[in-house]
């Protein structure tokens, strides 16, 4: 082949580009291209032992505990980067209280003066020049904030743009967003989606996790996130502790914001308090979500003690009801209540796997007046109607249904209008409907737990199976599936 007739000097070069993604291919192509392969093997082996699933360590002999480590060592070994294809930043400078209670003495950059590789990385930065940062005072922030072993959020944003082979990532637990790093992120997200840049920081991301303290939630909303959700390739989203609420416009992911989530497939929001002017704004932009796993927490004073899960309902099945194929809403934990209203998930065209609180199904029934809705339903039934309760809360496509619970109060009530006329409901209204689970927790009331052993013999008569959960994790559906 013509490749083997290269000059030794030319074989090698490509031989270390093709580091890492191609080298095991390119060195079984033939006897003479692996020969020369040879001397690069244990060195390939090691950096993808040690880098391909990347976090921050302190060890007495090798320490990697910031973003200024790695960037020093790619800016003396560029190829590093190309090895790390996971990079789980969380633990981004939370080792350095530690070095100093070992006594050792803190890390330094080398000024501008002074010069060096990693100097040089920041001068050559084209990320800089198109944000229109000037990279001195841009290293010069970074370098302070080595100097006093801090957290740096230039440091930890600037080496973002060196991974341009990574698939999976975590940003750091202390992410502060702020005016020049948001300018070099949205250069970032541009020019990875533009197809001339096919190597540029951050293109090859899939799955990306990152959330803010709660100090910097308050203030910043679930916007800091839409550079990384307009990534080209990404399909999967953990956005936990998020805020998002109409009234705070600023909070919202993409209001006012060049950016969009095309790709984005899977979405996962816990501990977040969203309403459904901010899910709307999120949905808007995802035309391809097909998981969206949501749950609700007002526990800081500042965010809005009360919640209308039933707008958000709405907002959801309008937005969304298209292509979401899996939605899961729970309540985390809410200070305030419940709002009054009716929530309709007639929208849904597709989805399979649905979890909701047994609140929701509380919040219809109210919203018709418990005698009426028992009237209006059997009536129906009497006329060979559908029931119009169950069509606004379980669509029809649902193989897999979920429903969250404590137990008590006038839960048991919510499931007996769910499961009043199984038979009739499962083969009229829930023709796909396999399997069902049910919270039903050690403390329950008595009466709800009798329900619950009701609806498993029903299911069983059915064909359904019915899987009672005695504890918050003991089982239930299966996202990843």
């Amino acid at each position: 082949m013509a490749l083997s007739n290269l000059p030794h000097e030319l074989l090698d070069i490509i031989v270390e580009y093709s580091l890492p993604q191609s080298f095991e291919n390119l060195a079984t192509t033939c006897k003479r291209i692996y020969a020369r392969c040879t001397p690069f093997i244990k060195r390939h082996n090691e950096l993808r032992s040690r880098f391909r699933d990347f976090a921050y360590y302190a060890h007495a002999r090798d320490s990697l505990v910031a973003a200024s480590d790695l960037i020093n060592l790619i800016a003396a070994d560029p190829i590093v980067a190309r090895y790390i294809r996971i990079a789980n930043l969380v633990g981004d400078s939370r080792c350095l209280s530690h070095l100093r209670v070992r006594g050792e003495p803190p890390k330094s950059v080398p000024s501008i003066e002074d010069g060096g590789v990693i100097v040089q990385l920041f001068a050559n930065s084209t990320y800089l020049q198109r944000a229109r940062l000037d990279w001195r005072v841009y290293y010069s922030t970074f370098a302070e904030d080595v100097r006093e072993m801090r957290y740096s959020q230039h440091g930890s944003a600037f080496l973002l743009t060196l991974l341009s082979d990574t698939e999976n990532l975590t940003i750091p637990r202390s992410w502060k967003p702020n005016a020049a790093t948001n300018q070099l992120l949205d250069v970032l997200a541009k020019e990875a989606r533009q197809s001339c840049f096919l190597s540029s920081g951050l293109r090859s991301v899939t799955s990306f996790l990152g959330s803010l303290s709660r100090s910097e939630t308050e203030n910043w909303g679930l916007s800091w996130a839409s550079p990384f959700l307009a990534l080209p390739h990404l399909k999967s989203f953990s956005g936990p502790g998020s805020l998002a609420v109409g009234e705070n416009p600023r909070s919202l992911a993409f209001r006012g914001s060049p950016h969009i989530a095309d790709t984005l497939e899977a979405a996962h929001l816990g501990g977040c308090c969203i309403d459904d002017a901010g899910i709307t704004d999120f949905l808007k932009h995802t035309p391809r979500l097909k998981t969206l796993r949501y749950s609700h927490s007002t526990q800081h004073d500042y965010l809005p003690p009360d919640w209308d899960i039933c707008k958000f309902i709405n907002a959801v099945a309008r937005e969304a009801g298209s292509h979401l194929i899996e939605l899961s809403i729970n309540i985390l934990e809410l200070r305030g209540s419940i709002l009054p209203g009716k929530a309709s998930t007639r929208g849904f065209q597709k989805l399979k796997k649905f979890e909701f609180p047994l609140k929701l199904v509380e919040c219809n029934i109210n919203a018709a007046g418990v005698t009426g809705n028992i009237a209006t339903s059997l009536q129906y039934f009497f006329n060979g109607s559908l029931d119009p309760f169950v069509r606004d809360l379980i669509p029809p496509s649902v193989t897999h249904l979920s429903l969250k619970s404590e137990g008590m109060g006038p839960h048991d009530g919510a499931l007996n209008a769910l499961f009043r006329h199984f038979c009739a409901v499962r083969r009229s209204q829930l023709p796909n409907l396999q399997e069902v689970h049910i919270a039903c927790k050690p403390e329950a009331d008595n009466v709800y737990k009798q329900q619950c052993n009701k609806i498993v013999a029903e299911g069983s008569r059915e064909g359904v199976v019915v899987h009672l959960q005695a504890y918050e994790y003991s089982g239930g559906l299966d996202w990843d599936r």
